[in-house]
């Protein structure tokens, strides 16, 4: 059976439908059909070096890429109007391909949209997979890609199935991890639907530094997920007692460290039309720990090699 992905747009209302090309890209299909386990939706540019095409980037989701690799494999430098290719992210911002730092450990869409594709090439040949065809709506495809390009950039939507409605309401699940406490550092988040629907995830690598300074870090990282996403209710669960207690105003925030963190969450806290906090064990906490514990270990490795 076809696999086919839904891409579409709200400003200008368009929609398409691609197939995933599992024969011949079977690795790079099947890893792209992981990262959309739930929709996604980002922020769409207009490619700089080729195309015409829109760029639309994906951190890490769902386990996936594992290590920020991408399958060689049906690699193009004429890409068709229709392809869709899957690239890596750049390893120095300077050579990314729109001039903006691509997410880390994450990939890169490319859909050519245009009569006919250039070849993409930055500074130098970066690998790309045409891993799908646009079959349906390439129409609509191109009047929303001129728009990116003329206009700016434009939220577009991808995932297994059409974008469902408007979510304004999320369940956060926030954790932070420090190997050492101070050490390598890491801070995961999991936005759900109150019934339990995976909405968004998130793991940070982050400087060494100690857990609670890493719990807080989950929290704002999903706060501001919740907030790209326009939830306008947010139920935050935490198995930070500490940080709990201190949003509810029953501690103080004595620690300096911790002042501007808290003034950041309470920041993004006032933007919600309704945010409540409560204390949960750890074990009810287990993806965004897992997540945490995944950016700690990220965050070890790179401190590693680079000596510190």
């Amino acid at each position: 059976m076809n696999q086919r992905i839904q891409i579409s747009t709200s400003e200008p209302a368009a929609s398409a439908a691609a197939v995933l090309l599992t024969q011949d890209a079977p690795q790079a299909a099947e890893l792209l059909w992981n990262m959309l386990e739930t929709p996604f939706v980002g922020r769409a540019v207009h490619a700089i070096y080729a195309g015409p095409a829109v760029l639309l980037a994906i951190p890490e989701r769902h386990g996936e890429p594992r290590g920020g690799q991408i399958p060689v494999e049906n690699e193009t430098e004429r890409p068709e109007p229709g392809d869709i290719m899957l690239l890596p992210a750049a390893e120095d911002s300077a050579e990314d391909i729109w001039g903006e730092p691509g997410p880390d450990g994450g990939v890169t869409l490319a859909i050519f949209y245009g009569e006919q594709g250039r070849p993409f090439t930055p500074s130098g040949w970066q690998p790309g997979v045409v891993v799908a065809k646009i079959t349906d709506g390439m129409g609509a495809i191109r009047e929303a890609g001129r728009a990116i390009r003329f206009e700016g950039a434009r939220e577009v939507c991808i995932g297994r199935e059409a974008c469902a409605g408007e979510i304004t309401e999320a369940v956060l699940h926030a954790d932070g991890a420090s190997l050492g406490n101070p050490g390598p550092a890491g801070a995961g988040f999991v936005l759900e639907t109150p019934d339990g629907r995976l909405i968004s995830e998130g793991s940070v690598p982050l400087e060494p530094t100690t857990v609670n300074v890493a719990e807080y870090r989950a929290l704002i990282a999903g706060l501001s997920e919740a907030q790209r996403l326009k939830i306008r209710t947010v139920h935050a669960l935490l198995d930070s007692q500490l940080i709990v207690r201190q949003l509810s105003g029953e501690y103080r925030v004595k620690a300096a460290i911790l002042r501007p963190l808290y003034q950041w969450a309470s920041k993004l806290i006032s933007k919600f039309e309704h945010f409540d906090c409560r204390h949960v064990p750890r074990e009810q906490n287990a993806r965004a720990d897992e997540l945490a514990g995944e950016a700690a270990k990220k965050s070890k490795e790179r401190h590693g090699r680079n000596g510190r």
